[in-house]
Protein backbone atom coordinates (compact mmCIF):
# COMPACT_ATOMS: atom_id res chain seq x y z
CA UNK A 1 0.00 0.00 0.00
CA UNK A 2 3.13 2.18 1.09
CA UNK A 3 4.42 1.75 -2.61
CA UNK A 4 0.16 3.23 -4.24
CA UNK A 5 0.79 6.00 -2.04
CA UNK A 6 3.09 8.16 -4.40
CA UNK A 7 5.39 8.74 -1.64
CA UNK A 8 7.67 6.15 -2.86
CA UNK A 9 6.83 5.99 -6.82
CA UNK A 10 5.61 8.71 -8.89
CA UNK A 11 2.23 6.90 -9.86
CA UNK A 12 2.27 7.58 -13.93
CA UNK A 13 5.26 5.10 -13.66
CA UNK A 14 3.02 2.47 -12.11
CA UNK A 15 1.86 -0.17 -14.65
CA UNK A 16 -2.41 0.94 -16.07
CA UNK A 17 -3.47 -2.21 -14.86
CA UNK A 18 -2.37 -1.76 -11.10
CA UNK A 19 -3.38 2.45 -10.62
CA UNK A 20 -6.70 1.42 -9.02
CA UNK A 21 -5.22 0.23 -5.99
CA UNK A 22 -4.11 3.77 -5.00
CA UNK A 23 -7.77 4.24 -4.43
CA UNK A 24 -8.00 1.89 -1.34
CA UNK A 25 -4.55 2.80 -0.12
CA UNK A 26 -4.90 4.68 3.48
CA UNK A 27 -1.05 5.44 3.13
CA UNK A 28 -2.24 7.77 0.23
CA UNK A 29 -4.78 9.91 1.85
CA UNK A 30 -2.81 10.25 4.73
CA UNK A 31 0.35 11.66 2.69
CA UNK A 32 -1.98 14.05 0.88
CA UNK A 33 -3.48 15.63 4.49
CA UNK A 34 0.45 15.83 5.09
CA UNK A 35 1.20 17.21 1.88
CA UNK A 36 -1.47 20.07 1.99
CA UNK A 37 -0.99 20.66 5.85
CA UNK A 38 3.05 21.62 4.71
CA UNK A 39 3.01 23.64 1.64
CA UNK A 40 -0.46 25.18 1.47
CA UNK A 41 -0.07 28.60 0.57
CA UNK A 42 3.46 28.46 1.28
CA UNK A 43 6.21 30.32 -0.42
CA UNK A 44 9.77 29.67 -1.15
CA UNK A 45 11.97 32.92 -1.15
CA UNK A 46 15.12 33.86 -2.21
CA UNK A 47 17.37 34.77 1.07
CA UNK A 48 18.71 37.62 -0.83
CA UNK A 49 16.40 40.78 0.50
CA UNK A 50 14.24 40.80 -1.92
CA UNK A 51 10.50 39.53 -2.68
CA UNK A 52 10.99 37.08 -5.64
CA UNK A 53 9.66 33.96 -4.56
CA UNK A 54 10.26 31.59 -7.70
CA UNK A 55 8.31 28.80 -5.94
CA UNK A 56 5.03 28.56 -4.57
CA UNK A 57 3.39 25.63 -2.64
CA UNK A 58 0.60 25.48 -4.60
CA UNK A 59 2.96 24.69 -7.42
CA UNK A 60 4.19 21.72 -5.53
CA UNK A 61 0.90 20.48 -4.75
CA UNK A 62 -0.02 20.42 -8.74
CA UNK A 63 3.35 18.98 -9.87
CA UNK A 64 2.24 16.04 -7.59
CA UNK A 65 -0.90 16.14 -8.56
CA UNK A 66 -2.65 16.43 -5.23
CA UNK A 67 -6.14 18.67 -4.99
CA UNK A 68 -6.31 21.06 -1.84
CA UNK A 69 -9.61 19.92 -0.97
CA UNK A 70 -8.71 18.06 2.95
CA UNK A 71 -12.14 16.89 2.99
CA UNK A 72 -12.48 14.46 0.51
CA UNK A 73 -8.77 12.87 2.12
CA UNK A 74 -10.53 13.00 5.88
CA UNK A 75 -13.74 11.26 4.65
CA UNK A 76 -12.06 9.17 2.97
CA UNK A 77 -9.94 8.01 5.85
CA UNK A 78 -12.60 8.35 8.23
CA UNK A 79 -14.53 5.91 5.91
CA UNK A 80 -11.77 2.87 6.09
CA UNK A 81 -11.64 3.31 9.39
CA UNK A 82 -14.98 3.06 10.18
CA UNK A 83 -14.87 -0.15 7.81
CA UNK A 84 -11.98 -1.68 9.88
CA UNK A 85 -13.53 -1.42 13.36
CA UNK A 86 -17.04 -2.55 12.15
CA UNK A 87 -14.93 -5.55 11.06
CA UNK A 88 -13.12 -5.77 13.89
CA UNK A 89 -15.99 -5.69 15.77
CA UNK A 90 -17.88 -8.20 13.78
CA UNK A 91 -15.30 -10.65 14.34
CA UNK A 92 -14.72 -10.07 17.64
CA UNK A 93 -18.56 -10.38 18.13
CA UNK A 94 -18.79 -13.79 16.52
CA UNK A 95 -15.62 -15.55 18.07
CA UNK A 96 -15.94 -18.45 19.44
CA UNK A 97 -14.39 -19.53 22.59
CA UNK A 98 -12.97 -22.46 23.58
Amino acid sequence: MMVFSGFLVDLSSVFSFLRWIKWVSAFRYASNVLYINEFQNLEFCLNNQTNICPILGKSILEQRSINENLWQDFFALTLMSIVSFLCAYLRLLFLTRK
